[in-house]
C-alpha cells in the first residue's frame, strides 16, 4: 500500500502512512487511543488513505513577483501585494514564459503539470496496479491528451484504468474531485482511486499593461503553482480520514464573479471585488443545513479546513461561521507560504492539519472550499 516517504532534495513532498498493524508489526503512524467522548466512525466507506504535496523550489517573495510582473512602480499593486496575506509562492515567471500568450504557453504548462504530478505520486509508495480510477484537474483545459491520460501512459498503468480530467472548477475542486473519486470506487472492487490536483497559475499571469484592471492586479498578487495527490480507498484496513458526507452549493447569479479573461496578448483570472462577500453571505446557512442533515452540531467540528483563497475570503468565512483565529490559523499560514494555488489549495490545508493538529480517533473536520460558480464545497471528515 502506501508508506511515508522522506522529502527528496529537489522538492517538498508529504504523504500519510496507511500501512496496517500487520504490515508494520505495530500500530500505524496515525493510530491513537480511542477518545472516550466519541466513537470512531465506521471503517466502511471512502478514506483519504494517503496525501502527497509537491512544492517546487525557488519561491518568489512578493517583491520579486512585483518586479517580474513589472508592477514595482505601481502604488496600488504595492499595497495589494503587501496586504493580501501572501508572503511567498511558487511561480515560474521566466522572461521566456512571460513573452508568450496563454495559447503559446500550453506545451510548457503541460510539461510542468505532468512533472509536478509525477513528483507527488512518486512520493507515495504506491502499487499503481492497485489504481482503478484517476481523476485529474487543473483550472483550465489544455486540450488533449489530458493529464490523466498522460499519467496512465507514463506509468504504463492497466489500460482499463478509468481516467477523467476536470477543468474550470478551480478553488472549489477539492470537494467534487474527491466526491467523484469516491463514487468510482465500487466500479473497481479491491482497487483505489487517485485524485491529482495540479495547477500552474503562472500559466495565466502576464506583465502589467497600461489598461489593466484592478482585478488583474489583485489576481496577480495571490496565485501560486502547486500540486497535490490524494489516494482514496475503501479498504477497511486503511488509515486516514473517512469521507462522511459531501455537498456542493451553487450561488445563483454569480457566474461572473470568477472568470478567466484572455485575449491575443493578455490573460488573467478576474475576481470580482464582492466575491468574498457573496460567499460569506450564504455560507453560514449552507453549513448549518449541511451539519443538521448529518446530525452534527457546529461545536462538534474539531478541525475547520478553510480554503486559503485570500485575506478577505478567510476573513469572511471566519465571520460567517463564527470561527476563531486559532481555528483558521492553518489556512492563514497556507496562504502566506503558498498563495492561492487554485485546484489543490484545500489539500495543502488538510495536509498541514493532519501534521500539526494530529486529529485523534472520533474527531471530525469540515472542509470548506469556495470557487468559480460561485460554488461552495463542503466535506465532512471523520477520524
Amino acid at each position: 500500500m502506501c508508506a511515508a516517504v522522506p522529502a527528496p532534495p529537489n522538492g517538498h513532498h508529504r504523504s500519510l502512512d496507511i500501512r496496517t498493524d500487520a504490515q508494520t508489526g505495530g500500530p500505524s503512524a496515525f493510530t491513537r487511543p480511542v477518545v472516550a467522548r466519541r466513537a470512531r466512525p465506521s471503517r466502511e466507506g471512502a478514506r483519504i488513505a494517503a496525501l502527497s504535496i509537491s512544492d517546487q523550489p525557488g519561491k518568489l517573495d512578493q517583491t520579486d513577483a512585483l518586479d517580474r510582473l513589472e508592477l514595482d512602480d505601481d502604488e496600488f499593486a504595492q499595497g495589494i501585494f503587501a496586504h493580501c496575506g501572501v508572503e511567498r509562492r511558487s511561480l515560474q515567471l521566466s522572461d521566456d514564459l512571460l513573452e508568450l500568450s496563454l495559447q503559446g504557453r500550453t506545451a510548457q504548462v503541460e510539461h510542468e503539470l505532468l512533472s509536478r504530478s509525477i513528483d507527488a505520486i512518486d512520493a507515495i509508495d504506491l502499487d499503481l496496479a492497485e489504481i482503478g480510477t484517476i481523476v485529474s484537474a487543473s483550472l483550465y483545459s489544455l486540450g488533449v491528451p489530458t493529464l490523466a491520460h498522460r499519467l496512465v501512459d507514463h506509468y504504463a498503468m492497466d489500460p482499463t484504468t478509468d481516467k477523467y480530467h476536470v477543468t474550470g472548477v478551480g478553488c472549489a475542486s477539492g470537494v467534487p474531485l474527491m466526491k467523484l473519486a469516491a463514487q468510482a470506487l465500487p466500479g473497481h472492487p479491491g482497487k483505489h482511486a487517485l485524485v491529482v490536483a495540479a495547477e500552474s497559475m503562472s500559466g495565466i499571469l502576464t506583465r502589467a499593461g497600461d489598461d489593466d484592471s484592478r482585478s488583474k492586479t489583485v489576481g496577480s498578487s495571490l496565485f501560486g503553482d502547486g500540486c497535490a495527490v490524494a489516494l482514496l480507498s475503501a479498504d477497511p484496513r486503511a488509515d486516514g480520514p473517512l469521507i462522511l458526507a459531501s455537498q456542493v452549493h451553487h450561488v445563483a447569479g454569480t457566474l461572473g464573479a470568477v472568470a478567466l479573461e484572455c485575449s491575443d496578448d493578455d490573460s488573467h483570472l478576474h475576481l470580482a471585488r464582492e466575491l468574498p462577500d457573496i460567499a460569506g453571505a450564504e455560507l453560514g446557512a449552507v453549513v448549518e443545513r449541511f451539519l443538521i442533515a448529518n446530525d452534527v452540531a457546529h461545536e462538534q467540528i474539531d478541525h475547520w479546513l478553510v480554503h486559503p483563497g485570500g485575506r478577505r475570503i478567510i476573513e469572511n468565512v471566519r465571520s460567517a461561521l463564527d470561527l476563531s483565529n486559532e481555528q483558521t490559523a492553518i489556512s492563514w499560514q497556507a496562504l502566506a507560504d503558498h498563495g492561492n494555488i487554485g485546484t489543490p489549495s484545500i489539500f495543502y490545508v488538510l495536509d498541514e492539519t493532519i501534521r500539526s493538529r494530529a486529529p485523534e480517533p472520533g474527531e471530525r473536520g469540515l472542509m470548506v472550499t469556495i470557487g468559480p460558480g460561485v460554488t461552495l464545497g463542503l466535506m465532512l471528515l471523520g477520524w
